[in-house]
């Protein structure tokens, strides 16, 4: 007797009937999850390593730190939005790029106001501050710590493009590297934060977007 032939088509019609997208919910929750224990992870590595800043109390509610910190949470979030919906096949990505060229913007707009009420040399100090030299290395180093929980939450969903996807990631696991690493930076200058901070979270970003291009792979 001949065997029956099976149509390709219609075997992965009936594989994949009962299958469904992940749902937003729960891809979200991960994330903010993971998020959560990477934030806690580096702030511990901050602390053990680096130490807390010695006035840590006094400047902790003043506007130039806590916009440091919204700076790092909000490019964070939004990051971990685009990452998301990297991880759906089919999802839009323009919203969370919107956002994050808005926070860009935003962010522009305060070192430009900044840079205009300072000097030649005030300028180049906003610029380089003490530190310039060690922010964007340390940044990118406690990214390591970070680094593996983000991947882990990218890596629960379905992304067909591995190499964005590990870069968002990437930028994720830096801007929360950033913002452990700000307990222990005396750095506030929109200037300063602006450039070496933004640097070692985009070399968190090329990182992530290497180790993605296998480990998101699928």
């Amino acid at each position: 007797m001949k065997p029956e032939r099976v149509n390709t088509d219609d075997l992965i019609e009936q594989l994949a009937a009962g299958a469904g997208p992940i749902p937003p919910h729960r891809a979200t929750g991960r994330a903010a999850a993971c998020a959560g224990l990477a934030l806690a992870a580096s702030v511990v590595v901050v602390w053990m390593t680096l130490g807390p800043r010695p006035d840590l109390v006094e400047v902790i509610g003043q506007p130039a730190f806590l916009l440091r910190q919204a700076y790092a949470l909000a490019l964070a979030g939004l990051a971990a939005w685009l990452m998301l919906r990297l991880g759906q096949p089919g999802a839009p990505v323009r919203l969370p790029l919107i956002g994050i060229g808005g926070l860009a913007v935003a962010v522009m707009g305060l070192v430009g106001l900044e840079q205009a009420g300072l000097d030649g040399s005030e300028r180049m100090d906003a610029l380089l501050g003490q530190s310039w030299t060690l922010c964007s290395i340390r940044v990118a180093t406690i990214s390591l710590v970070t680094t593996p929980f983000i991947l882990f939450a990218a890596r629960r969903s379905a992304p067909t493009r591995p190499v964005r996807a590990g870069f968002a990631a990437g930028v994720v696991a830096g801007a929360l590297a950033a913002s452990a690493y700000g307990f222990y930076c005396a750095e506030i200058t929109a200037t300063f934060v602006a450039t070496w901070y933004t640097v070692g979270i985009l070399v968190a970003g090329v990182m992530g977007a290497a180790v993605g291009r296998w480990a998101l792979r699928w």
